[in-house]
């Protein structure tokens, strides 16, 4: 991530957007005005919104109220270049052009799939706007963003999410060894911890220990009642990434996906009984959306069925009607764009 200090300009287009969305943007949710490039795929996926040019639309998280969708903009493509939050309504009638809720050159404001946005605590998401990455929150109303860590060392804390309550935020510690993996991929050496903090900055607790345990630990996420985070871990040699639950305390760490393949991205249904997560089970090439009960008692159910693209990132709507997630065509990381497609009923 890069960054400059925010713009004015930048700035009074936050302030007057953030007042309008942060509280809920209401309306009826449905899809956006169609536009020329509008689509639905043949698994039922519909297209929310495609980036011009390069640039890479990712990592959407519902509204609390449904009727809008937080998502982060590289201008660059996938995970490349300056990156703002954007905002997209979902009210029918409303235009499927997005708002700008936070931009500033040459900087990378990043936030997470799941749980980014609180009907009351506003958005958290990860920055470098002060030199390094850090934990940011965007209140409600208007305010300018507040910086909730503030740490020394080569380390970045990204990814961060809300407990249901708003008090607290869990986030990933990245650190990096040595050695790394030429171009965007994550280096095996990467050794990522989970901490969790209060919104005010108090309180920092380290969750798990990644360089302790030699595993790098990713992407964590709040369950609905506050007792669970769910996210993804592998081991320092090894390039199989798995889903694992723990409590939120940091003990009765859990494996929850036990077949092999890829699996990334966890987030919760909106009562807590399943886990929706991009994943490579029964052998595929490319990620697709599946979900899994949250207790380990089942096997992936897969929801997307992309032809030879990529579905990945993906979040569940407060309402349980929907999963929106991020796609692209072909196997290589370019720029992505936003959909949603119905989500499985749960038994």
């Amino acid at each position: 991530m890069r960054s400059r200090p925010l713009l004015p300009a930048a700035f009074l287009a936050a302030l007057s957007l953030t007042a309008l969305v942060l509280t809920g943007c209401g309306g009826e949710p449905g899809p956006p005005a169609p536009t020329d490039d509008r689509a639905i795929r043949a698994d039922g996926a519909q297209l929310l919104y495609r980036g011009r040019g390069g640039g890479s639309a990712q990592n959407p998280a519902f509204s609390p109220d449904g009727g809008s969708v937080l998502f982060t903009l590289f201008q660059d493509g996938y995970n490349k270049g300056a990156a703002a939050l954007r905002v997209l309504s979902l009210a029918k009638g409303a235009a499927a052009r997005p708002g700008t809720l936070l931009e500033e050159t040459d900087r990378a404001a990043v936030n997470l799939p799941g749980t980014s946005w609180h009907p009351s605590a506003g958005v958290t998401f990860a920055s470098d706007r002060a030199g390094r990455d850090e934990v940011w929150v965007l209140p409600p109303g208007g305010k300018q963003p507040v910086r909730v860590t503030e740490h020394r060392g080569d380390s970045g804390y990204l990814e961060p999410s809300f407990s249901p309550d708003g008090r607290w935020i869990v986030f990933q510690e990245s650190l990096e060894e040595e050695s790394a993996d030429d171009g965007d991929r994550p280096s095996r050496s990467a050794l990522g911890s989970l901490w969790k903090v209060r919104r005010d900055g108090r309180e920092a607790t380290r969750l798990l220990d990644g360089p302790g345990t030699r595993t790098d630990n990713r992407q964590p996420n709040w369950s609905p009642k506050g007792g669970r985070l769910v996210f993804q871990r592998r081991a320092h040699d090894s390039d199989d990434w798995a889903l694992y639950v723990m409590n939120a305390d940091g003990t009765g760490l859990r494996r929850l996906t036990d077949v092999p393949g890829e699996h990334t991205d966890p987030s919760w249904s909106p009562d807590g009984r399943s886990v929706v997560f991009s994943s490579t089970a029964g052998g595929l090439d490319v990620p697709q959306i599946f979900v899994i009960p949250a207790d380990g008692g089942g096997r992936p159910v897969r929801v997307t069925r992309s032809t030879g693209g990529y579905d990945g990132a993906p979040s569940w709507s407060p309402d349980g009607r929907w999963i929106a997630f991020e796609a692209h065509t072909g196997d290589e990381d370019r720029p992505t764009s936003l959909w949603r497609v119905p989500a499985p009923r749960q038994p």
